[in-house]
């Protein structure tokens, strides 16, 4: 059955699921569902003998409106899946508790198609040419990108309009109706459904914490007597005495542009690293006065040997530095993830028994302004990932279907906490009835595995459904005071994820912006270095307006306001 629903607006922000589920008939004795005190659901056979359906109300998934088995007859779907870097030790995701289960509920089988680690984004491009499109995609919008845009690879035929099976996914549009801005995220400028968006529950019920973020060795600011920092002033004190007292080679250790790329570091200074939106209006921190005396501090930071010195040729162009600098106490301070503080890396092989990190919060000039920009968590509620589906499937609505079960309490417990029956063991039942994963579980594990192969095994990795409690409350409370240090400042200049260009203005942009990105990566590194003069910086700006950075700027400017007006 294809439905198409041009739009979805209920009252009271519910969604209201019929029993009667996409794709399948009822005789008129039909069951009825309805929910639980707990949110689970049952059946009740109706004494009517007349065709009935009940009305059942879900609110952020807490009752599952999908009827299982999926399929009657055993069925296998295929499933991009581009999770080879965090496999652990695992040969198959079929050989994950979480996934044995689901296949014993569903009666679906998932044949997983894993590119290699590194491999993801060619191996997303060969697909359209491949003639044997998978079943569903996990894709990752950000990097894999079809030309044209996802508008077009509907255009094109290659994926559905969710729109058409808005009625296979109940348990995911209560999620969507329940929230204006998942409402605006997840349709395209036209209209369109791309797929079925990753979403986070956070743990404050509106909206999610940082994940990662500034942070410090505590043990060397043991050594050196000192403070967290808090200001750029504090700062330069802390890192000189880590370059004087303990010789780090890299007291403060960046990207390999030399700037933070999501904003941290930078943002007390009222600037940010690329785009931003501020208030509603489009803007390039690169043009920015205050951009160029935060690079006359990194500079100057530079000169004096508190930059790493080699930091142009490390791998790290966002987020964690690389792995030989951190393990062996060449790093002061960087900026990390949340679940890698405390003394997680001697777990991956640092040689400081005393190994012990902390968060750190944005650092402000004295009478300076606030940061407004920084990592976010769950912009939009969405997280990185989306699953999309092939037009050419022979089982669009058992896919779709399969995925929906994410967005329901009963499953996406089980996906972010460990099977139901796994409690004292995988996870641990708080005073008040909520589950908590068991940290201990994880990373002492009782046969062995490493914490990578635990997660995959018993979790699922990044599931569509994702509950940040599941994340933060395992960990110790350095790591979870770190979510609050990282976002005690609003994001309120963060780009939204979900604003769209037409395939003209996409293609625009492209060309102008490629060139652009490359002159001001390369162009930072030289400031920063001395290998280019900041004398020289309103020529630089001068060049990023003849390269077409205001028609850039004009293109994210009409996406932006076209977003707003969805």
């Amino acid at each position: 059955m294809k439905k198409r629903i041009f739009s979805v607006v209920l009252a009271c922000l519910l969604v209201v699921g019929l029993l009667t589920s996409c794709g399948q008939k009822t005789d008129s004795n039909e069951s009825t569902k309805t929910s639980t005190v707990d949110g689970n659901t049952n059946a009740q056979d109706s004494s009517s003998s007349e065709q009935s359906t009940t009305e059942v109300v879900s609110v952020n998934g807490n009752v599952n409106l999908q009827t299982y088995p999926i399929s009657k007859e055993k069925i296998t779907l295929t499933l991009w899946y581009p999770m080879g870097g965090d496999m652990g030790k695992l040969a198959d995701f079929n050989d994950a508790e979480f996934f044995q289960w689901y296949e014993e509920k569903t009666n679906i089988h998932i044949e997983f198609i894993v590119p290699a680690a590194g491999t993801e984004v060619d191996s997303f491009n060969l697909l359209f040419s491949s003639g044997d499109m998978p079943d569903m995609m996990y894709t990752q919008p950000a990097y894999h990108k079809y030309r044209g845009g996802e508008d077009k690879a509907i255009d094109d035929g290659f994926f559905v309009d969710l729109r058409d099976y808005i009625d296979c996914a109940p348990n995911y549009m209560s999620w969507v109706n329940n929230n204006e801005t998942l409402k605006r995220a997840v349709y395209s400028d036209s209209g369109k459904m791309y797929g079925m968006w990753g979403m986070w529950k956070p743990m404050n019920g509106e909206s999610c914490m940082g994940e990662a973020g500034l942070a410090i060795r505590q043990d060397f600011l043991d050594k050196v007597n000192k403070e967290i920092p808090t200001t750029y002033d504090e700062w330069y004190d802390v890192l000189v005495a880590f370059r004087d007292e303990l010789n780090i080679e890299a007291p403060l250790y960046t990207t390999k542009y030399g700037i933070d790329t999501t904003g941290e570091l930078m943002a007390g200074y009222g600037t940010a690293p690329y785009f931003y939106n501020d208030n509603g209006t489009v803007k390039f921190g690169p043009l920015d006065d205050q951009y160029k005396e935060y690079l006359e501090l990194l500079h100057k930071w530079y000169q004096e040997g508190l930059l790493d010195k080699n930091f142009p040729t490390r791998n790290t162009s966002s987020v964690a530095p690389d792995s030989d600098m951190m393990l062996n106490d060449k790093v002061g301070a960087c900026i990390d993830w949340a679940t890698r503080l405390s003394d997680t890396y001697i777990s991956r092989g640092a040689s400081n028994p005393d190994f012990w990190l902390v968060a750190a919060p944005q650092p402000t000039k004295e009478n300076g302004p606030i940061p407004k920009i920084r990592k976010v968590n769950g912009d939009d509620l969405m997280n990185d990932y989306c699953m999309v589906f092939s037009a050419d499937s022979k089982y669009i609505e058992e896919a779709i279907r399969w995925t929906d079960g994410f967005y329901a309490e009963d499953i996406y417990l089980n996906a972010n906490y460990g099977l139901e029956n796994q409690e004292g063991v995988v996870w641990l039942k708080a005073e008040d009835g909520h589950r908590i994963g068991n940290y201990d579980f994880r990373y002492k594990n009782p046969d062995g595995m490493d914490s990578a192969t635990v997660l995959v095994k018993y979790w699922v990795k990044n599931p569509p459904l994702r509950v940040e409690a599941a994340q933060i409350e395992q960990a110790d409370e350095n790591k979870q005071s770190a979510y609050k240090i990282w976002s005690q400042y609003e994001a309120s200049w963060w780009m939204p994820s979900r604003i769209t260009m037409t395939s003209d203005e996409a293609t625009t942009f492209s060309s102008i912006y490629t060139d652009i990105e490359t002159y001001v990566n390369e162009s930072v590194v030289k400031f920063i270095t001395g290998a280019q003069s900041l004398d020289t910086y309103d020529s630089f700006r001068n060049t990023l307006k003849e390269m077409g950075i205001e028609q850039a700027i004009a293109l994210k400017q009409a996406a932006l306001d076209r977003y707003y007006n969805r």
